[in-house]
C-alpha cells in the first residue's frame, strides 16, 4: 500500500511546541436531510462503532448562519422553524479513550479532539485534525448515498479552537491579565489593580478582495481546571463562514484563528508555550 504523504505546515503560521490547546472542533452544516430518521442516526453509529464504540443523544444544535448585510448585536443568526413532529437528536460517538468525538444530526457534522490527561499532546490540524474529520466525513458521505438521503448541501463550516491558559507559568493571579494578553493597558488609580477579565470580541474574515466571507469570535474567561482547581483562562476562538461550496473555509478558518490568537497573547507567555 502506497503511503500518503504528511501534510506540511504552512510556514506563516505562528507555530508552538506546548501550545494551550485543551479542545478543537471542525463543523460541517448543511440543508437539513428531510429524509433522515432516527434509525439512520442508529444504522450509522454501528458502521463506526469499530473506531467509536460509545454512543450517547443530545438534543441538536440550532443552526447558524453569519450574517452582514446588517450586522446586529448578536453573534450569529439563527434560524428557527415551525415543525409539527419532534426533532431528530444529535448522535454523539465517542472513541475508546474519550479524546476523539464525531456529531451526527439532520444538519450538521462535527469532528471533537479534546484533552483528557495533563500529559496528552495537541495532534496538530495538518497532520491529524483535519484528516481524521475528512475520513470520517467522507464514511458520513458515502452513507448518506447508501441510503439515499441526499444530496448534503453544505452552507457553513465551523472552526474551533478551546485553550485553557492555565497559572504558575507566566502568571499567578486572575488579574494579572496583562501578562497573558498583549492588548491589555493598565488603567490609572484606583482602577489599576481589577480582579479578573472576561471579553468577547468579534473580527470580520475577508477574503482577497475585501469581501466577508465568515467572522472570528473570541471569548475568554476566568475558570478552574476540574483535575487540580488551578485557576486558569479559558480562551475560545470559532471562526465561521463559507467558501465555495465544500470545505474549504476550514484552512481560512483556521489560518485566522492561530494568527489572531498570537497577536492576542504576549511575547511572556509565547516563551511559555515555546513558540518556533
Amino acid at each position: 500500500m502506497q503511503s500518503v504523504p504528511t501534510p506540511s505546515r504552512d510556514p506563516d503560521l505562528p507555530d508552538y511546541d506546548r501550545p494551550p490547546v485543551g479542545e478543537t472542533a471542525l463543523s460541517v452544516q448543511f440543508d437539513k436531510l428531510t429524509k433522515m430518521k432516527s434509525m439512520h442516526l442508529g444504522l450509522f453509529g454501528r458502521k463506526m462503532q469499530d473506531l467509536f464504540p460509545t454512543t450517547e443523544e443530545r438534543l441538536p444544535i440550532p443552526p447558524a448562519i453569519e450574517q452582514f448585510s446588517e450586522i446586529q448585536p448578536h453573534d450569529v443568526h439563527i434560524r428557527f422553524e415551525a415543525v409539527e413532529t419532534f426533532a431528530l437528536p444529535r448522535l454523539l460517538l465517542l472513541n475508546s479513550t474519550g479524546t476523539e468525538m464525531i456529531q451526527v444530526q439532520n444538519d450538521r457534522f462535527t469532528t471533537n479532539w479534546w484533552k483528557t490527561k495533563e500529559q496528552d499532546r495537541y495532534p496538530h490540524y495538518d497532520p491529524h485534525i483535519k484528516p481524521a474529520f475528512e475520513r470520517d466525513f467522507q464514511k458520513f458521505q458515502a452513507f448518506l448515498a447508501e441510503e439515499q438521503l441526499g444530496p448534503l448541501k453544505i452552507n457553513q463550516c465551523e472552526v474551533t479552537y478551546v485553550n485553557h491558559i492555565i497559572s504558575g507559568s507566566g502568571w499567578e493571579k486572575l488579574g494579572e491579565f496583562g501578562n497573558i494578553f498583549a492588548f491589555w493597558n493598565k488603567l490609572p488609580d484606583p482602577l489599576s489593580h481589577p480582579e479578573n477579565l472576561v471579553f468577547n470580541i468579534r473580527f470580520p474574515i475577508t477574503d482577497e478582495n475585501d469581501r466577508h466571507i465568515g467572522r472570528l469570535h473570541v471569548n475568554a474567561q476566568p475558570a478552574l481546571r476540574a483535575t487540580d482547581r488551578r485557576i486558569m483562562y479559558v480562551v475560545n476562538l470559532t471562526a465561521r463562514g463559507q467558501v465555495g461550496s465544500s470545505l474549504e473555509f476550514f484552512d481560512v478558518g483556521r489560518k485566522w484563528i492561530v494568527k489572531a490568537f498570537d497577536a492576542l497573547t504576549t511575547q511572556n507567555m509565547h516563551v511559555v508555550w515555546e513558540k518556533k
